[in-house]
């Protein structure tokens, strides 16, 4: 290569830039006597990053002298990477972790007593003297707030949500004459039908509904809930308003209902009828693809939760609207036998959650920028930028972002029909057989077949692993509290043995019995 020949001239230069760019940031950071901690976080839909930038430039406002710098990882190399840095000790000071994640206790500080007193961020609000837990609008409940297994409190959450179909307003009206959304599940069908017969008429590639095999099971999901609600409330024996697994898997595996039951069979038909007016093959197209379409208006609606629709808002060069599902009421003309709402849609969680890394060499700086962004100003700015939903008490959101707020009033017995267990295979299962339901010789009546085929033995094995576990904990129990008594000195022997709850253990029986009553 000649001295003057342009690759080496380029090559060259780009080397000059990298030593510059680094000599003027080490400079930087060495002229800089601000206390510098950094975040770490993996939401990159639209908004995100600049609604926490402008919170940390408020911030810095307030602490001229503290430096908070964001780390923006994407989901899919999120969790090895975070995990590499804490495991090496260079993590930063604050970061976005979920509770399932492993060793929380030994990479994270517990924040409890922190959470007990008034945030002192919130002076002059209404939320001053007010413990900071009680100022979020779930009470800090959610899993990754309060880690149960450890007692203890860990994250401070940043947004919430639920999802929605998102439609283009626009191309809705020029189909329909209206871009108002659909209130009733029959004027949802019939606005599908015109968007199939406007797009026929002129031979366009347009659904009504784009849909994916991921994004689908927030509606599927859904919709079987709130048809079987009737159902629910006749399984409900112990009246707790509520079906855990192992009810479901208890009550299957004695026959107290299966999948012929009239109000599963009328949520498999309203399934069927959902599929129809979805993208062709969405089974196999994946979450990209599906807003990929809607956003070049080869679809009218598209199924996304609250954190995708940020993202919309700011790809999409046409106005958009939002509604929740309009699932079949009690005045339904062929499912209102079934239906029993209005439907809740749960209860309320928080997410985004920022944990306190045990080892930041500034803690005090560290904590003091959670407090931050957990305040009423905090979540404020955040919220207004990044047009997700705020989770402190008397936070405004965004008229966007509102209609994905959750809707608490209504019925919901939170029961998961689709996979009655505490593992994951009668899901898979479900899963594995929709093509019987929507694919081209697809079924109301081949889905069913497929579900009795498969779905008794995978719940049996639940139930099975969930006795043998459970067996397991308590002997452990038993014997860590005998030692403990034994190993105390006769004045400190306790007086009775803190073992585990008796509803684990009431569990741990009802699982057995069920077991031999039901065959092997």
């Amino acid at each position: 290569m000649r001295l003057n020949s342009p690759g080496l001239i380029l090559l060259t230069a780009a080397y000059a830039l990298a030593m510059f760019l680094v000599l003027q940031r080490t400079t930087r950071e060495k002229t800089d006597d601000r206390v510098t901690i950094r975040m770490s976080q993996w939401q990159l839909e639209g908004g995100v990053r600049d609604g926490i930038n402008a919170v940390i430039k408020r911030y810095e406002e307030l602490n001229p002298n503290v430096h908070v710098v964001q780390i923006a990882v994407p989901d899919r190399v999120y969790l090895p990477w975070i995990m590499t840095q804490l495991v090496g000790g260079t993590a930063p000071d604050v970061v976005e972790y979920s509770w399932p994640w492993p060793d929380t206790a030994r990479f994270f500080e517990p924040i409890t007593a922190e959470v007990m007193k008034p945030n002192p961020y919130n002076r002059g609000t209404p939320l001053e003297g007010v413990p900071w837990r009680d100022t979020f609008i779930d009470g800090m409940t959610s899993p990754d707030n309060y880690v149960q297994s450890l007692g203890q409190y860990y994250g401070v959450s940043m947004a919430t949500g639920m999802h929605r179909i998102v439609y283009n307003r626009e191309l809705l009206k020029t189909i329909t004459g209206s871009d108002a959304a659909p209130a009733t599940y029959r004027e949802f069908l019939v606005v599908c039908n015109q968007i199939q017969a406007y797009a026929k008429a002129r031979g366009e590639r347009l659904t009504p509904l784009a849909n994916s095999r991921t994004t689908h099971t927030l509606l599927t999901n859904e919709i079987v809930s709130t048809m079987s609600t009737r159902l629910a409330e006749r399984l409900d024996f112990q009246h707790q308003l509520k079906l855990d697994p192992l009810s479901l898997a208890s009550t299957y595996l004695r026959g107290d209902w299966n999948y012929d039951s009239p109000e599963l069979v009328a949520s498999f038909h309203v399934l069927q009828e959902v599929g129809a007016q979805s993208t062709p093959g969405f089974l196999q197209r994946e979450r990209d693809t599906a807003l990929t379409d809607f956003v070049t208006e080869r679809a009218v609606m598209v199924v996304a939760p609250s954190w995708e629709a940020s993202s919309l808002l700011e790809i999409c060069p046409f106005e958009l609207g939002a509604f929740r599902f309009p699932f079949p009421q009690q005045d339904d003309p062929e499912y209102g036998r079934f239906a029993h709402g209005p439907f809740s849609e749960g209860q309320l969680y928080t997410g985004m959650p920022f944990y306190l890394n045990r080892r930041s060499p500034h803690r005090a700086e560290a904590l003091d920028f959670l407090r931050f962004l957990g305040s009423q100003e905090g979540s404020r700015i955040f919220s207004q930028v990044s047009n997700w939903l705020p989770v402190v008490s008397g936070v405004t959101p965004t008229d966007f972002s509102a209609k994905f707020q959750l809707q608490s009033e209504g019925y919901n017995w939170m029961s998961g029909f689709m996979s009655p267990s505490n593992h994951q295979d009668p899901e898979k299962l479900v899963l594995s057989v929709l093509y019987t339901l929507w694919g081209g010789e697809g079924s109301v009546d081949n889905f069913r077949a497929a579900l009795r085929t498969g779905m008794k033995a995978k719940v049996r094995d639940g139930l099975r692993r969930d006795a043998q576990s459970g067996l397991e904990n308590t002997r452990r129990e038993d014997v860590a509290g005998a030692a403990l008594a034994e190993v105390a000195s006769a004045d400190e022997r306790p007086e009775t043995l803190q073992l585990i709850p008796v509803l684990n253990e009431l569990q741990l029986y009802q699982a057995r019995v069920v077991l031999k009553e039901t065959g092997p």
